[in-house]
Protein backbone atom coordinates (compact mmCIF):
# COMPACT_ATOMS: atom_id res chain seq x y z
CA UNK A 1 0.00 0.00 0.00
CA UNK A 2 1.35 3.56 -1.05
CA UNK A 3 1.96 6.23 1.55
CA UNK A 4 -0.19 8.95 0.64
CA UNK A 5 0.39 12.64 1.04
CA UNK A 6 -2.25 15.53 0.76
CA UNK A 7 -0.53 19.19 0.67
CA UNK A 8 -2.11 22.35 0.76
CA UNK A 9 -2.18 24.38 -1.55
CA UNK A 10 -2.70 28.03 -0.78
CA UNK A 11 0.77 29.29 0.53
CA UNK A 12 2.42 26.28 0.40
CA UNK A 13 2.17 25.29 -3.04
CA UNK A 14 1.67 28.47 -4.37
CA UNK A 15 2.75 32.00 -3.04
CA UNK A 16 -0.71 33.28 -1.66
CA UNK A 17 0.24 35.31 1.06
CA UNK A 18 2.90 37.26 -0.55
CA UNK A 19 0.88 37.93 -3.56
CA UNK A 20 -2.23 38.70 -0.90
CA UNK A 21 -0.09 40.94 0.94
CA UNK A 22 0.99 42.71 -1.60
CA UNK A 23 -2.33 43.81 -3.26
CA UNK A 24 -4.07 44.97 0.29
CA UNK A 25 -0.62 47.25 0.57
CA UNK A 26 -1.24 48.48 -2.79
CA UNK A 27 -5.31 49.54 -2.72
CA UNK A 28 -4.52 50.80 1.34
CA UNK A 29 -1.42 52.00 1.27
CA UNK A 30 0.14 49.95 4.15
CA UNK A 31 3.68 48.46 4.51
CA UNK A 32 2.81 44.88 6.01
CA UNK A 33 4.76 41.82 5.53
CA UNK A 34 4.31 38.36 5.81
CA UNK A 35 6.11 38.32 9.36
CA UNK A 36 3.28 40.27 10.66
CA UNK A 37 0.72 38.28 10.60
CA UNK A 38 1.26 36.41 13.38
CA UNK A 39 -2.54 34.59 14.04
CA UNK A 40 -4.38 33.50 11.42
CA UNK A 41 -7.43 35.73 11.21
CA UNK A 42 -5.39 38.66 8.72
CA UNK A 43 -8.21 41.08 10.07
CA UNK A 44 -6.19 41.99 13.07
CA UNK A 45 -3.03 43.68 11.46
CA UNK A 46 -4.74 45.23 8.17
CA UNK A 47 -6.45 48.65 8.53
CA UNK A 48 -9.56 48.56 9.83
CA UNK A 49 -11.38 50.32 6.89
CA UNK A 50 -10.27 47.06 5.34
CA UNK A 51 -11.07 44.55 7.89
CA UNK A 52 -13.40 41.79 6.32
CA UNK A 53 -12.43 43.21 3.12
CA UNK A 54 -9.02 41.41 2.80
CA UNK A 55 -10.61 37.81 1.96
CA UNK A 56 -12.42 39.64 -0.60
CA UNK A 57 -9.50 39.55 -3.06
CA UNK A 58 -9.52 35.66 -2.83
CA UNK A 59 -12.50 36.29 -5.02
CA UNK A 60 -11.18 37.97 -7.59
CA UNK A 61 -11.50 36.60 -10.69
CA UNK A 62 -7.98 35.13 -11.68
CA UNK A 63 -6.60 35.87 -8.67
CA UNK A 64 -5.30 32.30 -7.92
CA UNK A 65 -4.84 31.84 -11.41
CA UNK A 66 -1.48 34.17 -11.17
CA UNK A 67 0.06 33.14 -8.21
CA UNK A 68 3.84 31.98 -8.05
CA UNK A 69 5.00 28.48 -6.43
CA UNK A 70 7.37 28.22 -3.94
CA UNK A 71 10.95 27.79 -4.25
CA UNK A 72 11.54 23.85 -4.95
CA UNK A 73 8.21 22.62 -4.97
CA UNK A 74 7.94 21.53 -8.48
CA UNK A 75 10.86 20.03 -8.17
CA UNK A 76 10.27 18.16 -4.87
CA UNK A 77 6.80 17.11 -6.23
CA UNK A 78 8.11 15.58 -9.20
CA UNK A 79 10.48 12.95 -7.20
CA UNK A 80 7.57 12.50 -4.46
CA UNK A 81 5.15 11.91 -7.04
CA UNK A 82 6.98 8.87 -8.13
CA UNK A 83 7.12 7.39 -4.62
CA UNK A 84 3.96 8.64 -2.80
CA UNK A 85 0.15 8.90 -4.04
CA UNK A 86 0.14 12.66 -4.08
CA UNK A 87 -3.07 15.00 -4.15
CA UNK A 88 -3.89 18.48 -3.32
CA UNK A 89 -6.02 19.32 -0.50
CA UNK A 90 -7.41 23.40 -0.76
CA UNK A 91 -10.15 25.69 0.97
CA UNK A 92 -12.80 25.70 -1.25
CA UNK A 93 -13.73 29.09 -2.43
CA UNK A 94 -15.98 29.11 -4.88
CA UNK A 95 -14.94 31.81 -7.58
CA UNK A 96 -11.42 30.17 -7.29
CA UNK A 97 -12.26 26.50 -7.77
CA UNK A 98 -11.43 26.30 -11.72
CA UNK A 99 -8.44 29.13 -11.01
CA UNK A 100 -6.45 26.75 -8.82
CA UNK A 101 -7.15 23.81 -11.03
CA UNK A 102 -5.74 25.71 -13.95
CA UNK A 103 -3.13 26.82 -11.94
CA UNK A 104 -2.42 23.14 -10.40
CA UNK A 105 -2.34 21.69 -14.05
CA UNK A 106 0.55 24.79 -15.27
CA UNK A 107 2.76 24.27 -12.39
CA UNK A 108 2.41 20.42 -11.16
CA UNK A 109 1.06 18.31 -14.34
CA UNK A 110 2.49 15.62 -12.43
CA UNK A 111 -0.11 15.95 -9.62
CA UNK A 112 -2.98 17.41 -11.89
CA UNK A 113 -5.71 19.22 -11.41
CA UNK A 114 -7.88 15.67 -11.17
CA UNK A 115 -6.25 15.25 -7.36
CA UNK A 116 -7.18 18.36 -6.23
CA UNK A 117 -9.59 17.77 -3.19
CA UNK A 118 -11.49 21.17 -2.21
CA UNK A 119 -12.13 21.07 1.75
CA UNK A 120 -12.24 23.16 4.13
CA UNK A 121 -12.58 20.79 7.29
CA UNK A 122 -8.90 18.85 6.84
CA UNK A 123 -10.08 16.37 9.49
CA UNK A 124 -11.73 14.59 6.93
CA UNK A 125 -9.35 13.97 5.08
CA UNK A 126 -7.94 10.05 4.79
CA UNK A 127 -4.66 10.43 4.20
CA UNK A 128 -0.79 9.31 5.99
CA UNK A 129 0.38 12.58 5.98
CA UNK A 130 -0.54 16.30 5.61
CA UNK A 131 1.72 19.39 4.71
CA UNK A 132 0.10 22.87 5.57
CA UNK A 133 0.53 26.05 7.01
CA UNK A 134 -2.52 25.67 9.34
CA UNK A 135 -2.22 25.42 12.55
CA UNK A 136 -5.83 24.83 12.78
CA UNK A 137 -6.08 21.73 10.16
CA UNK A 138 -1.99 20.35 11.44
CA UNK A 139 -4.55 20.38 14.80
CA UNK A 140 -7.67 17.98 13.55
CA UNK A 141 -5.95 16.32 11.16
CA UNK A 142 -5.25 12.34 12.13
CA UNK A 143 -2.00 11.41 10.49
CA UNK A 144 1.13 12.77 10.40
CA UNK A 145 1.13 16.70 10.04
CA UNK A 146 3.93 18.74 8.47
CA UNK A 147 3.41 22.22 9.58
CA UNK A 148 4.92 24.75 6.81
CA UNK A 149 6.39 27.02 8.90
CA UNK A 150 4.76 30.82 9.33
CA UNK A 151 4.55 33.23 11.50
CA UNK A 152 0.96 32.71 12.19
CA UNK A 153 1.80 28.81 12.85
CA UNK A 154 4.67 29.08 15.01
CA UNK A 155 2.48 28.62 18.52
CA UNK A 156 2.41 24.72 17.29
CA UNK A 157 4.80 22.45 18.92
CA UNK A 158 6.74 19.63 17.15
CA UNK A 159 5.92 16.30 18.78
CA UNK A 160 6.35 12.56 17.43
CA UNK A 161 2.47 13.67 15.11
CA UNK A 162 3.92 17.27 13.89
CA UNK A 163 7.00 17.84 12.52
CA UNK A 164 7.92 21.35 11.60
CA UNK A 165 9.27 22.16 8.16
CA UNK A 166 11.13 25.60 6.96
CA UNK A 167 10.74 24.92 2.89
CA UNK A 168 10.21 22.68 -0.42
CA UNK A 169 14.15 21.06 0.43
CA UNK A 170 13.44 20.33 3.68
CA UNK A 171 10.26 17.95 2.77
CA UNK A 172 12.63 16.38 0.09
CA UNK A 173 14.99 15.60 2.95
CA UNK A 174 11.59 14.29 5.65
CA UNK A 175 10.47 12.38 2.88
CA UNK A 176 14.06 11.06 1.48
CA UNK A 177 14.98 9.62 5.06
Amino acid sequence: MSISIAIDLDTVLNTLNGDWIKLYNEDFNDNLTNDDFTDWDMTKFVKPECGKLIYDYLKIPGFFRNLGVQPYAQEVTTWMAKEFDLCIATAYVPEACMDKCKWVDEHFPHIGAEKVIFINDKSKLNADYLIDDGGHNIEAFKGIGLIFDQPYNRYLEESASRIRVKDWRDIGRYFRG
